[in-house]
C-alpha cells in the first residue's frame, strides 16, 4: 500500500460525488515532486483527451494569488508606497468619501468593506470590521493605474519567465491541453475564454506548474538555487495581514492566502495541518496548500463547478479541509518512513 493511496482514493471519491470528470493531485517536498496521479478526461463526451500532467485546469480564485503578488511587486519596487496606501489614491473614477480610509491592506484581506457596481461603489460595512468575496478586478486596476502595468505582463515577466513556467496561461482561446468546466452532469462542457490582463477567471495551469507556484512562495522567492524576487516580499505575502479590526472568529489572510491560525472558528484549512500553514482554494475544487512545517505543496485540480457554495448538498468547507488532512497525515508517514 503506497502512503498517498488514502488521499488518491479520497481525490476519485470527490471527483465522483461532484460530478468532475478530471483530477490530479500533486505534491512536492524538499523542492522535488514525491508524488502525483492524474485520473478522468478532459470532459464526459466521446473524444475527450485523457488527463495527464500537461492537462491544464482552470483554477478559479486558485488565481487571486497571482494578483497578490503582482501587488506585491509593486510595493517592493515602489510603485505603491505601502500596503497601508489608502486605495483612493489610485482609483480616480469613484467617490473618495464612500472609499474612506480603505486601503490595499483592506482589499487582499478581503475587509474593504465596499461594494463596486460598474462605474459607482457603495459602503456595505466599516473596512476592518467584516469578510467578503474576492475584489481581484479592482486590485488589478489599482495595479495598471500604479505601474502601467497589467498582473499578467507583471506576472510573465517577473515569474514564468525566470523559471521557465510555459503551462501557466490567461487564456483568450482554446486548445487541445484545456480541460473544460463541467457545470452540471447533463450539460455541454465549456471553456471559460476571457482577457489576457490577469485578474479575470480564466487562468490555466497544470497540477506541476501550481504545485511550483505554491513552491516559490514556499521558499521564499528562491527556486533552483536563484533568488527571483526579495525574500521579504514573500513573508510579507503570506503572513497574516489581516487589519486587527476583524473579530477573531473571522479568516486571518495575507494576500489572499488563508493562513492557519487555530483561534479562528472559520477557516477552509484543516485543523490537523499547522501553524503557519497557508492556502488557497478555487471553485472548481483546485486547491493549493503550502505546509512550511512539511517543506511541502500539496494541489488538488478537479473541474466541476456544478456543487461549490453548497450546492446539491455538498460542503465544499468539510471536503477542502479533509482533503489538507489526509495530506498533512500521509506526509507525517512519508517522513517517518524517509528518516
Amino acid at each position: 500500500m503506497g502512503l498517498f493511496d488514502d488521499l488518491d482514493r479520497y481525490t476519485n471519491q470527490i471527483k465522483d460525488r461532484i460530478s468532475a470528470s478530471a483530477a490530479a493531485v500533486c505534491i512536492m517536498k524538499d523542492n522535488k515532486i514525491i508524488h502525483e496521479r492524474y485520473s478522468g478526461y478532459h470532459h464526459f463526451h466521446k473524444g475527450a483527451r485523457k488527463v495527464d500532467e500537461f492537462s491544464q485546469f482552470n483554477v478559479y480564485s486558485t488565481r487571486v494569488t497571482y494578483v497578490g503578488l503582482a501587488v506585491a511587486i509593486a510595493i517592493n519596487d515602489g510603485a505603491i508606497k505601502s500596503i497601508d496606501d489608502p486605495i483612493s489614491n489610485y482609483l480616480t473614477n469613484y467617490d473618495n468619501n464612500v472609499l474612506g480610509n480603505t486601503t490595499i491592506r483592506h482589499l487582499v484581506t478581503r475587509t474593504t468593506g465596499l461594494q463596486f457596481q460598474g462605474k459607482s461603489v457603495v459602503r456595505k460595512f466599516e473596512e476592518g470590521t467584516s469578510f467578503e468575496g474576492k475584489k481581484p478586478e479592482v486590485l488589478a486596476a489599482i495595479i495598471k493605474n500604479a505601474t502601467g502595468k497589467t498582473v499578467a505582463e507583471t506576472i510573465n515577466e517577473r515569474v514564468f519567465k525566470p523559471l521557465g513556467l510555459t503551462q501557466t496561461e490567461w487564456r483568450t482561446e482554446g486548445k487541445e491541453t484545456l480541460v473544460c468546466d463541467i457545470n452540471d452532469p447533463n450539460s455541454y462542457p465549456t471553456l471559460r475564454l476571457e482577457s489576457n490582463e490577469g485578474s479575470d477567471r480564466n487562468l490555466y495551469i497544470t497540477a506541476r506548474e501550481l504545485a511550483l507556484w505554491g513552491n516559490l512562495h514556499l521558499h521564499k522567492g528562491t527556486m533552483q538555487g536563484q533568488q527571483i524576487l526579495p525574500r521579504d516580499l514573500f513573508e510579507n505575502v503570506t503572513s497574516k495581514m489581516t487589519p486587527n479590526t476583524l473579530p477573531v472568529q473571522l479568516p486571518r489572510l495575507g494576500y489572499f492566502w488563508w493562513i492557519q491560525d487555530k483561534n479562528v472558528a472559520n477557516s477552509e484549512i484543516g485543523p490537523d495541518l499547522p501553524e503557519g500553514t497557508y492556502q488557497i482554494l478555487g471553485a472548481s475544487g483546485c486547491s493549493c496548500t503550502v505546509i512550511p512545517e512539511q517543506k511541502a505543496v500539496v494541489v488538488r485540480m478537479t473541474n466541476s463547478l456544478w456543487t461549490f457554495g453548497g450546492k446539491n448538498g455538498f460542503d465544499y468547507i468539510a471536503d477542502i479541509q479533509r482533503f489538507g488532512n489526509i495530506a498533512t497525515q500521509a506526509l507525517n508517514q512519508h517522513s517517518y518512513a524517509t528518516f
